[in-house]
């Protein structure tokens, strides 16, 4: 099933999903269609490169933010947003260079969405960083986010995942092509997404801004916790984040087909579960404080399951925890998660705690 389809599920019928089991079944599903694709286009490929790939691993080096240099403007178009009282808003799409093109297409750019009140400098950015299947017909659900944002006066920065929106490379849909069956590869789209958004936080320090946020959703969040080990941001928020991939990739019963295939074909699962520890966020702390750390989890999620999300509360200083009557699939039909959101902001911005350029360990750019 797409993530077109579900999403169509949700925004028909949202009202149905007290059913438990019918909520865990769209997770399975979409595992299972994931690992579908990827076994349509699997071949062996080579397991020496497998081994002396996790040997030389550190994510240090391969997040390390890159120059994007100066960006292409272009007219924000479908995602235009009408929000009462900001009809001054600017909105616009950024184009960037990526060195991650040499993992996608040759033409990939980094991309983000803005929605600023006026010039970047000394304003708060909230970088929104969505995960796998964001779209067009996501932003129904998505904008409420946006709205809360904006309305509290952060410039709001989204940034569009590899081969989604604008990234999504001729004859590929949503999110297709992202993860493969080749492990390194899928660890350098990790890391790859990971030095993107560190670059990105880098250059809006470059810019002047008065602090940088973040919110991060699934892998999306994945990636921001993998970034915030680095980069320390005056708050940060995860909704439903993948925090080991080893419980996707290896141990998840959708993709016990592609763990299989490799291990006949000579990987070494022990090597294949090396790589995948160290792109964990689960291994990595962050230099945000924990009370400044939102975790907005779902209950009956089948990717992320709140044993994992309460051993990552543990071994990380306990950060706050919200937990919704949801699955991964279907998170955003409670509309609870808006509003707490927005209460979460306003708790935080009365504290007057912002991280600025000069105060920050975060990366700036050259």
């Amino acid at each position: 099933m797409s993530v077109s389809i579900i999403l169509f599920i949700l925004i028909s019928s949202a009202s149905i999903f007290s059913c438990t089991a019918l909520q865990q079944y769209l997770d399975k599903t979409g595992i299972e269609s994931s690992c579908k694709d990827i076994m349509t286009h699997y071949s062996p490929g080579n397991p020496s490169e497998l081994a002396g790939f996790a040997e030389n691993f550190s994510l240090s080096d391969s997040t390390a933010p890159f120059n994007p240099g100066i960006p292409e403007v272009k007219d924000i178009g479908s995602w235009k947003l009408d929000i009462p009282g900001n009809s001054n808003l600017i909105q616009e799409k950024l184009f960037f260079k990526t060195p991650l093109s040499n993992h996608t297409y040759s033409d990939d750019k980094l991309v983000l969405y803005i929605y600023r009140q006026g010039e970047l400098k000394n304003s708060r950015v909230l970088l929104f960083i969505p995960g796998m299947g964001v779209s067009d017909l996501a932003l129904f659900f998505i904008k409420n986010f946006f709205k809360e944002i904006i309305e509290r006066g952060y410039a709001l920065a989204v940034y569009i995942p590899p081969y989604h929106l604008e990234r999504i490379p001729e004859g590929k849909e949503t999110g297709e092509g992202f993860f493969t069956h080749d492990t390194v590869r899928n660890s350098k789209m990790i890391t790859g997404c990971t030095a993107e958004i560190r670059s990105v936080s880098a250059f809006f320090r470059s810019q002047g801004v008065a602090s940088v946020s973040a919110w991060g959703g699934s892998m999306g969040a994945s990636f921001l916790l993998l970034a915030a080990h680095f980069e320390k941001y005056s708050h940060l928020t995860v909704m439903i984040p993948v925090l080991d991939w080893n419980s996707l990739m290896l141990d998840n019963p959708g993709f016990c087909i592609l763990k299989e295939r490799l291990i006949v074909d000579g990987y070494n699962e022990e090597t294949l579960r090396k790589l995948y520890y160290q792109v964990s966020p689960m291994n990595y702390n962050l230099l945000t404080g924990p009370d400044r750390v939102l975790f907005m989890t779902a209950a009956y999620d089948q990717l992320t399951s709140l044993k994992l999300t309460e051993k990552y509360r543990e071994k990380h200083q306990s950060p706050l925890i919200k937990i919704y009557s949801r699955s991964h699939s279907t998170i955003l039909t409670d509309y609870d998660i808006y509003k707490d959101y927005a209460d979460q902001l306003d708790k935080w911005d009365s504290n007057k705690l912002i991280i600025s350029p000069e105060d920050t360990a975060g990366t700036k750019l050259k």
